[in-house]
């Protein structure tokens, strides 16, 4: 029953929002356009900094269930900020993105505050360094050590960007030993230039010949594991098993964006995404009229993914893909291919899943992830992260 806030507005089901802290940055990763690169996507179009009164953020309090993921650049530059935020809307669940190496100056107490912690590394230090930069590997590994040290409890969560240079079953292995993480995810380095050979000298050999296998082979070891009664933390498997296991039709994207997950930009301006700038703001954070109930539904997945035969399973792949297609139309299926595979890989494991709930190896809350919208993108789609 919807019920009335002190903004004399009406709760609303459970909503994300991201909340960028800043623009800035001080790494120079190479998939983000901040390494020089003019063809990648600016979105850097709004202030550098927040400039609109945190207080206004109070009228999210009508959102029920409310997820607040804090954003950047890196969030961790506005820590004075994000503390105030925390303290302005004490309901809510916090989640945080970040590269990681400002991660050993946050205080314990907003570091206990923090539900998820989603911190950005690709693999191992070859890998990860390529891509963010010399030593940044090490720091980020250091200071996920630091706060389990500290003995932070929550959610960390491994948040991969692949790219041709990446063995995803590699590099995803190498993740989960290290018994940092608890989680892992990715997004795929794609789409977001306005042709494919900006990023890959042979997108279909990359995926052919290693992508899918790849996924193949973390789909084998995931089964592997599960039949020993061990769950292994790979979010696209645990988010779309979750799905096909409870017979669920999916009819939004499973992000949540423009549904019930939206970004406020530093600016104030209120968007379906905090990485798609080609769309109009649905709203603004200072309008004496703004209640989150206006924001549900408001931007709907157009484009190709409506008209594909995997769309109650997948939810389509991205608002900002869809609308773009920078890669065309071929180049959006060729992307697709990899969720093709990886939905068809894992409908075959089902049965024999449902098999190994019934007879106790493993219990069904154990394979439900996430259990909330935690930012994860369960879908591997583009990025920039």
């Amino acid at each position: 029953v919807s019920t009335q806030s002190t903004w004399g507005v009406f709760v609303v089901r459970q909503m994300l929002i991201f909340l960028t802290l800043t623009q800035r940055c001080q790494l120079q990763c190479k998939y983000c356009g901040s390494d020089g690169n003019i063809d990648i996507e600016d979105i850097a179009c709004h202030p550098p900094e927040i400039t609109y009164d945190l207080k206004l953020l109070e009228k999210l309090k009508a959102a029920k269930d409310l997820i607040v993921c804090f954003y950047g650049g890196e969030p961790l530059l506005q820590i004075p900020v994000l503390e105030k935020v925390i303290t302005l809307l004490p309901e809510a669940k916090f989640c945080l993105q970040t590269s990681g190496v400002l991660l050993h100056t946050r205080s314990l107490p907003t570091l206990h505050r923090l539900d998820s912690i989603l911190v950005s590394i690709d693999g191992d230090e070859e890998t990860t360094d390529f891509n963010r930069g010399k030593g940044t590997y090490k720091k980020v590994i250091d200071n996920v050590k630091d706060i389990r040290a500290k003995l932070y409890k929550g959610d960390v969560i491994a948040r991969m960007t692949v790219g041709e240079i990446c063995d995803i079953h590699k590099s995803v292995v190498h993740l989960l030993s290290l018994d940092l993480f608890d989680h892992v995810h990715w997004q795929l380095d794609c789409l977001w230039d306005s042709d494919m050979g900006e990023r890959y000298k042979d997108f279909f050999s990359w995926r052919d010949k290693l992508y899918n296998p790849g996924i193949t082979k973390l789909i084998n070891l995931f089964m592997d594991n599960l039949r020993k009664g061990v769950v292994l933390g790979i979010v696209p498997f645990l988010g779309l098993l979750k799905s096909f296991i409870n017979g669920e039709k999916v009819k939004r994207i499973r992000c949540g964006a423009g549904s019930t997950a939206f970004n406020i930009t530093t600016g104030g301006l209120i968007n379906a995404c905090p990485i798609a700038p080609e769309f109009d703001p649905l709203s603004d954070i200072s309008d004496p009229k703004f209640t989150p109930s206006d924001l549900i539904d408001k931007k709907l997945i157009e484009g190709p993914c409506l008209k594909c035969s995997l769309n109650d399973r997948c939810g389509g792949r991205c608002l900002y893909t869809n609308k773009t297609q920078w890669w065309g139309l071929e180049g959006h299926k060729a992307v697709c291919n990899t969720i093709y595979h990886l939905i068809s890989s894992l409908e075959k494991c089902v049965e024999e899943i449902k098999a190994l709930i019934a007879t106790g190896v493993i219990k069904k809350p154990s394979i439900e992830y996430p259990h909330y919208n935690n930012s994860c993108e369960i879908i591997p789609q583009m990025t920039i992260q």
